[in-house]
């Protein structure tokens, strides 16, 4: 009976032991939370204050790269830092706040660790003008939507207009091929539409329609150019549609037809 009771005595006083060292650690870790907030924000008191004193503060801003991003937009992002210590500039939450543009790429920044803060933006390039759900957007060279245009900034940004479900994604060949042969110098295109994911057809200002091939469409522009060049130019006004899809023979559907 008395082993017992030992034997419970020994337990319950392990037991206390384990609940103390648990209550210790609890507050101590709470302790240690609060000192640790209070050093650093003494720290930053200090830093600001030899900052204001020695002139160490953000008050300069050094910013390139800028083409479609307006200066105000950066600058209103950074307001709230003017005159602070050069040392506390939180630049990742700076860095984010400007990457909220939709034309922000990449950004790097950087101080002189006295008074400026340098930022250099790389933007998206836009290679063309996605038309969707009657909305246009403007997509780099990998098919990445960049952000909404509106048609009075076609003017501005002379871009293709790409149709068709995943158009954008596919467009960056098919410009390649346009340029490789000229074709935007020789003729004017109202927009390209990528037909059933497969092809491409080229919709010309005059109402003529190009229907590329699907396996190869360079050489389709190039059978293209090759009769136009045959062709009288009461021809070419009475011809509605080429169709291309054919390497090895031409379609040609009259406005009659």
């Amino acid at each position: 009976m008395n082993n017992i009771n030992r034997r419970r005595y020994v337990l319950s006083f392990r037991l206390f032991t384990y609940f103390c060292i648990f209550l210790f650690l609890i507050i101590f870790s709470f302790l240690l939370y609060f000192n640790k907030n209070n050093f650093f924000d003494t720290s930053k008191n200090l830093i600001q204050s030899f900052s204001e004193n020695f002139q160490y503060q953000f008050t300069k801003l050094d910013i390139t790269g800028l083409e479609k991003i307006k200066l105000k937009f950066v600058e209103d992002k950074l307001q709230n830092y003017i005159g602070s210590s050069i040392f506390l500039l939180p630049l990742d939450q700076i860095n984010d706040l400007i990457k909220e543009n939709n034309w922000v790429k990449e950004i790097y920044l950087n101080t002189n660790y006295k008074d400026t803060l340098f930022i250099r933006i790389e933007e998206y390039k836009p290679i063309g003008i996605y038309y969707f759900n009657e909305k246009y957007f403007v997509f780099d060279e990998n098919g990445k939507i960049i952000d909404q245009i509106y048609i009075t900034d076609f003017t501005q940004l002379s871009l293709l207009i790409f149709k068709g479900n995943s158009s954008n994604l596919k467009a960056n060949p098919l410009i390649n091929i346009l340029k490789n042969n000229d074709f935007e110098k020789k003729y004017q295109i109202d927009s390209l539409e990528y037909i059933n994911k497969r092809r491409w057809d080229i919709n010309l200002y005059n109402d003529v329609k190009l229907m590329l091939s699907e396996e190869d469409p360079n050489k389709s522009i190039q059978n293209f150019i090759i009769i136009q060049n045959k062709l009288s130019e009461t021809d070419i006004n009475n011809i509605k549609t080429y169709d291309l899809r054919n390497l090895k023979k031409t379609i040609l559907i009259n406005l009659n037809d």
